[in-house]
């Protein structure tokens, strides 16, 4: 039989390695019984920039200039066009209000010619 390799005891500074496992070597010390344990400090809360941050607060986008478009396209048509970029609410109320006019103004006159032929054509007059 061969001799058995001696019993080597293990150095101080090895055990240090395995005397606690699940702590890095970089976590913070636990404060010692009896003493305060002091939280980090708190980061002040500051408010979020709302959407109207750097908007005129009297572009509200009212009705009003919806009216004025529908009535007459043509100042609502001017409205948007030098609005759009410094007050985009009542630029787009005014832009609609032209809109919306137009369009009633276009259906209204296709009925008008659709209506116009059907009288003319039932007047039996060629």
């Amino acid at each position: 039989m061969s001799n058995p390799t001696p019993y080597q005891p293990v150095q101080p500074t090895q055990l240090a390695q395995y005397a606690s496992p699940n702590q890095s070597q970089y976590a913070q010390p636990q404060p010692a019984y009896g003493q305060p344990n002091y939280a980090p400090p708190v980061q002040p809360v500051y408010p979020q920039p709302t959407a109207s941050y750097g908007r005129n607060p009297s572009d509200t986008g009212s009705f009003g200039w919806a009216v004025l478009g529908f009535f007459i396209p043509l100042v609502g048509l001017i409205l948007w066009m030098i609005w759009k970029n410094d007050r985009p609410g009542d630029a787009g109320m005014a832009g609609k209000g032209a809109l919306v006019s137009v369009i009633i103004n276009v259906v209204l006159f296709i009925l008008w010619i659709v209506f116009a032929g059907i009288l003319f054509a039932a007047s039996g007059s060629y």
